[in-house]
């Protein structure tokens, strides 16, 4: 690794080889979730306990301060941005 990914990594990874991520990216891939409908109550006190924030981008600029220190990893996805037959799935 280079001197820049090393810099980042260590902010991540600590000296003992552990980390404590926390993911809030759930309502990207599984919808509307109970009990995450105020994603920023429910995160701003964990963020003390966090080393490592795994937001998307909605919710890192509505929920998560900028003020923040601990590192953001964002997560970011590729794909299709139109649905038709050739890119849905079908049964039978």
């Amino acid at each position: 690794m280079d001197w820049g990914m090393k810099n980042r990594m260590s902010r991540i990874i600590k000296k003992d080889g552990h980390t404590v991520m926390l993911a809030v990216d759930h309502g990207y891939f599984m919808g509307p979730t109970t009990g995450l409908e105020k994603l920023n109550e429910m995160v701003k006190p964990l963020i003390p306990f966090a080393d490592v924030l795994m937001p998307t981008r909605g919710a890192l600029r509505s929920c998560i301060s900028p003020e923040t220190e601990i590192p953001v990893c964002l997560r970011v996805s590729g794909g299709t941005s139109i649905l038709n037959e050739t890119n849905l799935l079908h049964e039978g």
